[in-house]
């Protein structure tokens, strides 16, 4: 008996690209079986408040988050692994450290902003509160005390140029004593109101001369004396830096002091017939 030639017939591309959709879905679909059987799951994160977040990842046997992507209502999302304790934000910033219930920094962190800028320390609620070291991208550094992610208490603020203060701050800003070293070696140490020397204080000149008494507007202002690195002295009024009302300056070597009124530096002479 022979055998006839039998023809095949030739797979259609169409036919052929339907039949690897195929194929690829199934995979995908054992895969996202074996994903959700291992913990991963499309689901949504209640907190506190009532508020729903969306989050895609791996859970815990009791549906808590442990790795995968959290979306926040303001449009950020975060990548978090908390078994490294890591955040990744979709703005750039990368936090090390404890999360609360409600997926907030608290405790102690570190946390790298998008900028350069970094800290590490104590975090409430997301916020900077506590202690901890605020490192800028400029070189500058402060060292010290803050609430609500602004300087507040006590701390150090090193510039980048060498120059430091120590002392108090409110508001983000130098206030209460303090005190200031210049990078050219001048001191001062006194008061400060909202980032200004203002109040009393004493101001030490890289040059040796030195000020002390009254300040405001960051200039001395009231009362005040001031010695010079060549022994002469006034002591009397100041404004907007300058000698100005009624005062004494002093010579050394035994000259004469003078007691008079004194205008924008110079000694102003009266005359008695007027």
């Amino acid at each position: 008996m022979g055998y006839k030639n039998k023809k095949f017939r030739r797979i259609q591309p169409l036919t052929a690209f339907m039949l690897i959709v195929v194929a690829a879905l199934i995979v995908f679909l054992i895969g996202v079986g074996i994903w959700q059987m291992q913990g991963a799951k499309d689901t949504t994160v209640i907190l506190s408040n009532g508020e729903e977040l969306k989050y895609v990842g791996m859970v815990d046997h009791a549906g808590r988050p442990i790795s995968g992507t959290l979306y926040f209502s303001n449009g950020i999302s975060a990548e978090i692994n908390l078994e490294e304790g890591k955040v990744t934000y979709s703005d750039g910033t990368v936090y090390y450290g404890v999360l609360d219930s409600d997926y907030r920094r608290t405790g102690q962190g570190s946390i790298t902003w998008k900028n350069g800028d970094s800290y590490e320390g104590d975090f409430v609620a997301d916020e900077l509160t506590g202690t901890g070291v605020f490192t800028f991208a400029s070189g500058d550094v402060y060292e010290g005390e803050l609430k609500n992610s602004i300087k507040d208490g006590v701390g150090r603020y090193i510039f980048s140029d060498g120059s430091e203060y120590y002392g108090e701050f409110k508001y983000d800003k130098r206030h209460g004593k303090g005190k200031q070293t210049s990078a050219d070696g001048s001191i001062y140490e006194g008061d400060f109101v909202n980032g200004i020397k203002q109040g009393y204080g004493k101001y030490t000149y890289a040059n040796g001369d030195y000020y002390e008494g009254e300040f405001k507007g960051d200039l001395r202002h009231g009362e005040g004396k001031y010695i010079w690195a060549n022994g002469e002295t006034y002591t009397g009024d100041f404004v907007k830096g300058n000698m100005y009302g009624y005062g004494t300056y002093t010579w050394p070597e035994g000259r004469a002091s003078y007691t008079g009124y004194f205008e924008n530096g110079v000694i102003v002479v009266i005359d008695p017939k007027k």
